[in-house]
């Protein structure tokens, strides 16, 4: 694996490649620091080369080469690469999970999970067998006649390794259609299309299909933060990615997010990002430009 990690390390362009698989991409960076607001899907990574601290509500997660990180439903997650550079860059790849394959892959790894992960993310450490299959997928990135046939099978072969290890609960709350299926995707999805307006947690909880306080135990215990915390994320982010590609005026945009003020909106920003809007952007898009991937 290092000799195949580095020819790409060598050969990838700065940024995110599309491989000839569509759920497929592949992460370079060369400079350390933040890298631009996301809310972040569903998604499978394993690092091959570096190291990354994700925050996700008040929790740090960081990890680094040979680690694989497992997310079930949408996120709002500030990313920070730690210790690359041009000679030594970070490099990772990740794979957008297909709910319909991993509906059919639950049934033959369901006696194979370990101890179930209460989380909807989880970093752990890649095994052997996970390794070899990242290792095979890699091998065959540039070949497209090789990629067509095997890459769907490696990547099948990577979800069914991943579902038989600990991180194999949060990989079955999306099987089945997807987090929409889950009590708390539910409430998250409802949250995503509906966080500009006034909504009751009573109506989070009957989304979820439970009691109100059960709701609020689980919502917790899988994202890490309270729902309103997980809103108040939402909007922020949203903002934050907006500020970045246009200037408009910042009342404007707090009452678009459904603050009541301004006033508000740049309290909770600076709370959150360290500084006002007009502060924090100047800050980021130093720290994006001119070569950053976005």
């Amino acid at each position: 694996m290092p000799n195949l990690v580095a020819r790409l390390a060598n050969r990838l362009p700065e940024g995110e490649t599309q491989t000839g698989l569509r759920s497929v991409r592949i992460l370079k960076v060369v400079t350390p620091g933040e890298l631009a607001p996301e809310i972040q899907k569903p998604v499978v990574s394993l690092i091959l080369q570096g190291e990354k601290r994700l925050l996700i509500g008040s929790e740090v997660l960081r990890y680094r080469s040979g680690d694989t990180y497992v997310s079930a439903v949408d996120l709002p997650t500030r990313i920070d690469i730690l210790g690359c550079s041009r000679k030594d860059p970070y490099l990772a790849v990740s794979l957008r999970p297909d709910p319909a394959l991993l509906a059919d892959l639950v049934g033959p790894s369901e006696a194979l999970v370990a101890a179930p992960e209460p989380r909807a993310f989880a970093v752990h450490t890649a095994n052997a067998d996970l390794l070899d299959a990242y290792r095979r997928l890699l091998h065959i990135i540039d070949r497209p006649g090789n990629l067509d046939v095997l890459g769907p099978l490696i990547e099948r072969e990577i979800l069914f390794r991943l579902l038989q290890g600990p991180q194999g609960p949060v990989l079955r709350k999306i099987a089945v259609g997807g987090a929409q299926n889950d009590g708390i995707g539910r409430a998250i999805c409802l949250i995503r299309t509906r966080y500009a307006e006034p909504i009751r947690a009573e109506d989070l909880a009957y989304a979820a299909g439970m009691s109100l306080p059960t709701f609020y135990r689980h919502f917790k215990a899988e994202t890490g933060m309270s729902p309103l915390q997980y809103r108040t994320l939402l909007r922020l982010y949203e903002a934050r990615s907006s500020l970045l590609v246009s200037k408009g005026p910042i009342a404007k945009l707090a009452f678009s997010l459904g603050y009541e003020s301004a006033s508000q909106f740049s309290r909770e920003y600076a709370r959150e990002f360290g500084g006002p809007p007009a502060r924090d952007m100047g800050r980021l898009r130093m720290k994006l430009a001119p070569d950053r991937p976005r």
